[in-house]
């Protein structure tokens, strides 16, 4: 989205939350602090196509003095005005424009925040949670096919840790540790945060630490040469719950590895709770110990998939509810079988639909969709593309044309490879049924018979079943 286009929109918007201070402020308030300052741009400054957009409103003064001021007690108000105000989430950035020595500051702070030195060194048990996230919960983390079994795992254990009294504690023993693992954006945070708001809720004097393999390497190492090593114990063996985001960091690290050994040994042994998450199941990550894998095993493992295209469209439906996002149904169909990657992916998708519809004053259409989809993809190959190919490679094979796959013809030989190209279609794009449908020109049920025939197909004729297998390698090169 180019830095200036929408200025003009920005600038009524700003008009808008000024005014908006009018029940906190004097006017003359309003107009000593907010009357200089002037917008800048309005960017979308996300650097990963994998995570959701993040817009930015950046805004200069010229006043040093009035800068700091602002900076320190009302952008925070800005900010949230202008998301109520947007409909969606954006960053205010006020920028220093008074001096020519300021032009390094100018330049760090227009493409985002200036970046903060972390704070490694340990901390209090109780104060373990770096982005403790009250908004993540079991009630709207939106459950499918792909993610019902970590949900439920988490949720058992959120309602009986391991060192919660109860009769249900034998039943869960096996529960600890719980290993989730799945690829980034699939919502491990999402259930990690949900689990903690529970154990929260149930027991507020519950002791928690909640980190990340990064942080957990980080502070040891600080502790390490700050000769501090017992109140790092301290922290993390004096907890009721430990939960470790991308516990693979640690692999490969001699150091952090013997010292996460021990860790989890002494909490393991007095019973507490360990929950841990990755990207892949213990013994697929490399240069992890064996000793640690064994243990990682001990308890429960379960796993997230990538969500099916049901769950995707009905995880788009409830953030667009959750940014007052009005999506058509063609529309969120539409961005279920294109938004394929993970859940970051979706989010960025309603932010951008979200921002291009208010900026542009139209309302979300196809052709909308079509403009966001374009820069969220990322280079990744459209539907319209894999459906060609698989016409393509069933005419290469089988010597029947899309003309005659897609017409009235019904002779057997049609028939069965236009039951063929229908399965394949659906299993490789994960279009909905009504919407090959159309590409057939049928009705949407007879193109469910036909993908339930070649199901049964493959499952009772092994030779064909391996022909089926072929023509999707050559059709996704995989």
């Amino acid at each position: 989205m180019p830095s200036q286009s929408y200025i003009e929109e920005i600038n009524e918007i700003w008009t808008m939350v000024k005014e908006s201070f009018r029940s906190e402020l004097s006017e003359s308030s309003i107009d000593l602090w907010f009357g200089e300052i002037k917008i800048i741009s309005f960017q979308d400054t996300s650097t990963d196509q994998s995570t959701p957009s993040e817009f930015t409103v950046s805004m200069g003064i010229s006043s040093e003095f009035k800068f700091k001021i602002i900076q320190d007690k009302y952008i925070k108000s800005i900010q949230e005005k202008f998301c109520q105000l947007l409909g969606f989430e954006v960053r205010v950035n006020l920028i220093f424009t008074g001096s020519a020595s300021s032009s390094d500051q100018v330049k760090s702070q227009i493409v985002g925040l200036p970046q903060e030195k972390k704070d490694f060194s340990p901390k209090k048990a109780t104060s373990g949670l770096p982005e403790y996230n009250f908004e993540y919960t079991f009630e709207n983390f939106i459950v499918g096919s792909t993610n019902k079994f970590a949900h439920a795992a988490c949720f058992a254990v959120a309602n009986s840790p391991a060192n919660y009294e109860s009769d249900a504690k034998s039943s869960l023993s096996t529960y600890n540790p719980l290993f989730i693992y799945g690829n980034s954006g699939l919502g491990k945070t999402h259930l990690m945060h949900a689990t903690i708001n529970r154990m929260k809720q149930n027991n507020p004097d519950i002791k928690i630490i909640y980190t990340r393999g990064e942080d957990f390497t980080n502070q040891m190492i600080a502790s390490l040469a700050n000769k501090t090593m017992s109140e790092f114990h301290d922290k993390y063996r004096n907890c009721d719950v430990l939960l470790i985001d991308d516990i693979q960091f640690i692999a490969g690290k001699t150091s952090t590895q013997e010292e996460f050994f021990h860790t989890f040994n002494a909490l393991y042994d007095e019973k507490k709770q360990i929950i841990l998450t990755s990207d892949r199941p213990p013994r697929d990550i490399k240069t992890l110990e064996d000793r640690l894998t064994s243990r990682f095993e001990w308890g429960l493992i379960a796993d997230i998939e990538p969500p099916d295209l049901e769950l995707r469209i009905a995880i788009i439906k409830k953030k667009a509810e959750q940014v007052n996002v009005v999506i058509p149904d063609e529309v969120l169909t539409f961005l279920g079988e294109n938004l394929r990657s993970n859940i970051r992916q979706i989010e960025g998708a309603i932010k951008k639909l979200g921002a291009l519809s208010f900026l542009s004053g139209k309302e979300i259409t196809m052709e909308l969709a079509h403009e966001c989809i374009s820069e969220l993809l990322g280079g990744a190959e459209p539907i319209s593309v894999t459906v060609d190919k698989i016409f393509a490679s069933v005419y290469n094979k089988y010597g029947i044309s899309k003309e005659s796959l897609t017409g009235n013809k019904r002779n057997k030989d049609i028939a069965n490879t236009r039951h063929i190209t229908v399965y394949l279609i659906r299993e490789l794009t994960e279009m909905s049924f009504p919407n090959i449908a159309k590409i057939f020109e049928r009705d949407h049920s007879t193109i469910i018979s036909s993908h339930r025939l070649i199901e049964t197909k493959i499952i009772e004729d092994p030779a064909f079943a391996a022909d089926i297998g072929e023509l999707k390698k050559e059709i996704t090169g995989k």
